[in-house]
C-alpha cells in the first residue's frame, strides 16, 4: 500500500459526502416534496398590477434551482432522491456479482466452460450495453403504456420492473464472470495454491483462503467499476424516459397536456422529466444533469486514487 496523497483524501471526502446525502437527504431538504406543498399558482405585483405565476419556477431566492410543474423544489427532490437512485444501482450491482463472482471463480479455476464464458463475453461486449436494452425495454414500456404514471396497470408494471432488473443484471454477467475467470486464472498458477490443492484442498477451501485474499483489492476495484457503469447505464435508458415505476402524472389529454414526474425524485426519473422541458425550463435537466455527471466523476476519481494507492493501475485494467 502507498503512502495516501492530498487527492486521495480529497476524493474519499466527495464518497462520503454523497454518502451523508444518500443518508440524511431527506433530512436536509430545504422544502417538503408532499402532495400538501404542491404549488397551483403564487400571486405577485407587477407595475401595480396583480398577477400569477404558475410553476415551474426558474431559480430565485426561495428555490435555489428552480422547481419542477407542481412546485416541488428541484434542490429538495435531488436531496431525497439520492438514496433511490444508488440503492437501485448497489442492488443491480450486487445481483450481477452474486452470480458472475462464483461463475468467474469456478471456471478459472477448473477450467471448464471458459470457452462459452469467452464467446458469451465477446458477443456482449462487442456493442453497447445500451442496443441490448433498450428495444425490448422500450417495446415494452410503451406497449403496456406505462407511460401513464399512476393510471399504468401494477401488474404490467410490476413485470417491466423485473425485466428491468433481469436484463441489467445479465448484461453484465458475461463480462464480469470473464475478467474474475482471468484473474483467477492467474493466481491459480501461483505455487502456494497448487501446495494447497496437492494437500488436499478443496475448491471452497482454496477460493476462500487463498483466491479471494489475494484479490480483494481487484475485487474491490471492479465492484465500484460495475457500480458506475450500472448508474451510466441507468442515466443512458433514462434519456430514452425508460425507467423504473415512481412517477406521477400532472395534466390529461383533455387540457392538452400530460406529464410524468418522479414522486421521490430519484435522478434517473429526473433526467426523463427533465430531458423532455431542455428548451423551456432549462434548469431542471441542468441541475440534475449536473448532480449525476458529479456523482459519476467522484466515483471515478476515488477509484483511480484507489488503485493508486493499493497497486499499479496497469496491474487491474
Amino acid at each position: 500500500m502507498r503512502r495516501s496523497s492530498t487527492a486521495f483524501y480529497c476524493s474519499l471526502g466527495l464518497i462520503i459526502l454523497f454518502l451523508l446525502v444518500m443518508i440524511f437527504g431527506s433530512r436536509l431538504k430545504p422544502h417538503e416534496i408532499t402532495p400538501d406543498h404542491k404549488i397551483n399558482m403564487i400571486q405577485y405585483q407587477e407595475d401595480g398590477k396583480t398577477r400569477y405565476a404558475k410553476p415551474p419556477f426558474a431559480p430565485n431566492s426561495t428555490f435555489l434551482l428552480g422547481t419542477d410543474h407542481r412546485g416541488y423544489d428541484m434542490l429538495s427532490l435531488l436531496l431525497n432522491g439520492l438514496k433511490y437512485t444508488m440503492g437501485t444501482a448497489l442492488l443491480l450491482t450486487l445481483l450481477r456479482f452474486a452470480i458472475a463472482l462464483p461463475w468467474g471463480l469456478w471456471t478459472g479455476t477448473s477450467g471448464k466452460g471458459w470457452g462459452v464464458l469467452r464467446s458469451m463475453q465477446w458477443v456482449v461486449a462487442s456493442v453497447p450495453a445500451f442496443i441490448f436494452l433498450f428495444p425490448p425495454l422500450a417495446g415494452m414500456y410503451y406497449g403496456l403504456r406505462l407511460d401513464h404514471g399512476v393510471k399504468s396497470d401494477p401488474q404490467y408494471l410490476f413485470l417491466f420492473t423485473v425485466l428491468f432488473i433481469v436484463l441489467v443484471t445479465f448484461i453484465g454477467i458475461f463480462p464480469l464472470a470473464h475478467q474474475v475467470a482471468e484473474r483467477t486464472r492467474h493466481y491459480n498458477d501461483k505455487m502456494f495454491i497448487e501446495a494447497s490443492r496437492l494437500m488436499g484442498g478443496s475448491f471452497v477451501h482454496r477460493t476462500i483462503r487463498h483466491l479471494i485474499p489475494c484479490m480483494r483489492n481487484e475485487l474491490m476495484f471492479v465492484f465500484l467499476s460495475e457500480f458506475m457503469m450500472v448508474l451510466f447505464l441507468m442515466g443512458q435508458l433514462a434519456v430514452f424516459n425508460i425507467v423504473l415505476g415512481g412517477t406521477e402524472t400532472i395534466g390529461d389529454d383533455d387540457i392538452g397536456y400530460k406529464i410524468n414526474v418522479t414522486i421521490t425524485g430519484e435522478w434517473s426519473s429526473l433526467i426523463a422529466y427533465g430531458a423532455k422541458y431542455i428548451r423551456l425550463q432549462p434548469w431542471i435537466i441542468l441541475s440534475v444533469g449536473t448532480s449525476f455527471a458529479a456523482l459519476l466523476l467522484s466515483l471515478q476519481f476515488f477509484l483511480s486514487q484507489l488503485k493508486r494507492r493499493y497497486g499499479s493501475e496497469r496491474e487491474f485494467i
